[in-house]
């Protein structure tokens, strides 16, 4: 235990950072050899422009997660949650090596294939988010607990120094337990919420730090080539190697009530048959939205920033760094006193309307505004993604945590290809659209959260 974090949530954390930062690093690097560069083999390939070419590039990693995201997670329940984050990074090595190649030599559909390949494999995040609601789950019982065990002392020694007048409150003592073990319960619940909020924070917050340094590094690494990016995803693969083997251990200790093997999980366990659930359904169609809106902005605001302001690879970086420094932040100290405050839907209804706001507002920002826009919307995403897990958690209490987190993965990258579809086709008229398209996703998204979540829980209140 350091700093109040387990050793597993240690590692759950420094797996997921070095994998968003392997995630995060080829982007400032890819757009400025697609958008307004000179001809090459690569931003040429089969005589298609630059602007498609770069959409079928970032359309075709999230393709690949959302095909292996879709098992992993769920397999990740069965086969213990390590197992899942032990062999992806083995997988994830040979990938961006090869993808390095690829720009090293121009070939771009050996880049494309490598990058297909690449996201089949990478599950870390779904599985690294399951693994922090156990651990929550786990913290939370310890506490309550120790909390029961010390309240129960407390009665005891009060019963012994009232003994004498024990007789004449017998009645008071009777009608008295009921309301003790509901205080009991509501306090367990309010204490699973928050250490399950606070770990999924800290799993965000390592997302964010991953997109932070990604992109920096990227950047920096821009001027020895393009391929040089790749080969430092390589060498964060290599490390989360070497950190899962030494130290993650299991942390789902049920065993399966029937076995079955690897393959026959991934067919039947799969998280896309969470959506034949009606309550599971309702949060595809929401996180849909909220996902597409979200994979516009952060797809196209580098060629935004290219297209309007002349920015280059560092700048890119620099910017992207702007945003998710407010959103480490927000998680790690923001989202927990948040929840503790105002529950959850309130945030999370807040959030995306503010999100939908600050992407109205970005086309008509520049300079030092433009800065200020990211860095709000880097606070409220962080408060949504932090909220979520969460609130789908207790609603689904008793069930899996593997297989929604793979759903939410799954989801996020089946709206990050029709983003990358409807972004390049808007990218044809302006680079301004895909942002206006994104603020309307979130309106969407809102009102079916509404529909579906907001109004119900008050007719029920």
């Amino acid at each position: 235990m350091f700093l109040g974090i387990s050793a597993k949530l240690w590692v759950a954390l420094c797996v997921t950072l070095l994998a968003c930062m392997g995630l995060s690093l080829p982007y400032p690097v890819l757009t400025p050899l697609f958008i307004d560069a000179p001809a090459t083999a690569l931003n040429s390939y089969g005589g298609y422009s630059g602007e498609t070419l770069l959409t079928v590039l970032f359309a075709i990693y999230p393709l690949g997660i959302f095909i292996g995201s879709s098992f992993i997670g769920a397999l990740s329940d069965r086969f213990r949650s390590p197992e899942g984050i032990k062999s992806n990074p083995n997988d994830l090595l040979f990938g961006y090596l090869v993808s390095a190649y690829a720009l090293y030599i121009e070939d771009y559909f050996l880049l494309v294939t490598s990058r297909f390949l690449t996201g089949i494999t990478e599950g870390n995040v779904a599985i690294a988010r399951a693994i922090a609601l156990d651990i929550g789950e786990e913290s939370a019982k310890k506490a309550t607990e120790l909390e029961l065990s010390l309240a129960s002392n407390n009665i005891k020694n009060k019963s012994k120094e009232n003994n004498g007048v024990e007789s004449n409150s017998t009645e008071n003592k009777s009608q008295h337990k009921p309301q003790v073990a509901s205080e009991d319960s509501a306090k367990q619940l309010a204490k699973l919420s928050e250490e399950k909020t606070r770990a999924v924070s800290l799993i965000n917050s390592a997302v964010f730090v991953g997109w932070l340094l990604g992109p920096l590094i990227g950047g920096a690494l821009a001027q020895y080539g393009a391929h040089s990016a790749m080969f430092a995803a390589a060498v964060a693969s290599i490390l989360c190697v070497v950190l899962v083997k030494a130290v993650l251990i299991e942390t789902n200790r049920e065993m399966p009530e029937f076995k079955m093997s690897i393959w026959e999980s991934a067919y039947k366990e799969n998280s896309l048959r969470l959506v034949a659930q009606p309550w599971m359904r309702k949060l595809f169609f929401i996180y849909f939205f909220y996902a597409l809106a979200m994979n516009l902005f952060y797809e196209f605001y580098p060629v935004w920033l290219v297209d309007t302001q002349s920015y280059d690879a560092l700048g890119i970086g620099l910017a992207t760094t702007n945003m998710t420094i407010f959103m480490t932040l927000t998680s790690i100290f923001l989202v927990t006193i948040v929840q503790l405050k105002f529950g959850l839907l309130r945030p999370m209804t807040r959030a995306i309307l503010g999100l939908s706001l600050m992407l109205f507002l970005v086309p008509f920002t520049s300079g030092v505004s433009t800065l200020v826009i990211f860095s709000l919307t880097g606070i409220l995403v962080a408060t949504f993604n932090g909220l979520l897990p969460v609130y789908i958690s207790e609603n689904q209490s008793g069930k899996k945590n593997g297989a929604a987190m793979g759903l939410l993965t799954t989801t996020f990258c089946i709206a990050n290809v029709f983003a990358a579809i409807f972004g390049g086709l808007l990218l044809q008229l302006s680079s301004h659209w895909p942002l206006f398209l994104s603020s309307m996703f979130y309106i969407v998204s809102l009102t079916l959260l509404y529909l579906f979540f907001v109004f119900p829980s008050r007719k029920k209140a």
